[in-house]
């Protein structure tokens, strides 16, 4: 775990140099308590970086045969902190005794093909993703493309963590 710098307030949740300009904005509605929704977020990203998927799973309009596997940081002032099992555990305690009006975290992307056996890297896809929570059951997902070639686009990317969330919310 990082520390944050010293003079940098704890903004546990919020980035505080999340762009203003943003590529894509998804609007969900949702029909459960406010830490709960933020609770399960935290939960299915944490799944999601630990699994892999094809890439067409994400998206129908690559011909491309890859893997598609994630890696999401969790937002703390200035810094992002991998979301590991202790920093799910720390960030889900940390919501329940202040629910931030947004969440945000660094989203990588890693692309993965094979040739002769062996799994080659492509280049990476790096996205800022903020959940702001706008009302009790309104939560909007803006979503930055920081570098990358966009093998997800933004709009397929919002669609596929929705689903991920809303699933995960199902089942709990």
């Amino acid at each position: 775990m990082t520390p944050i710098p010293v003079g940098v307030p704890s903004l546990s949740g919020c980035y505080k140099n999340f762009p203003e300009i943003v590529h894509g904005v998804g609007r969900l509605n949702c029909e459960f308590p406010k830490v709960e929704v933020q609770q399960e977020i935290l939960c299915t990203l944490h799944k999601l970086n630990e699994r892999v998927f094809g890439l067409k799973d994400m998206t129908t309009f690559s011909s491309l045969e890859c893997e598609v596997s994630f890696e999401f940081g969790m937002a703390e002032g200035v810094e992002f902190h991998l979301l590991d099992e202790e920093e799910l555990q720390r960030f889900k305690r940390s919501i329940v005794e202040r629910a931030p009006s947004a969440l945000d975290f660094l989203c990588v992307i890693r692309y993965h093909t094979s040739k002769g056996g062996r799994r080659v890297p492509l280049r990476f896809d790096y996205y800022m993703l903020r959940f702001a929570f706008r009302n009790e059951n309104g939560l909007e997902l803006r979503v930055f493309h920081q570098r990358g070639i966009r093998r997800v686009s933004v709009g397929d990317l919002i669609t596929f963590l929705a689903k991920c969330i809303n699933e995960n919310l199902q089942a709990s």
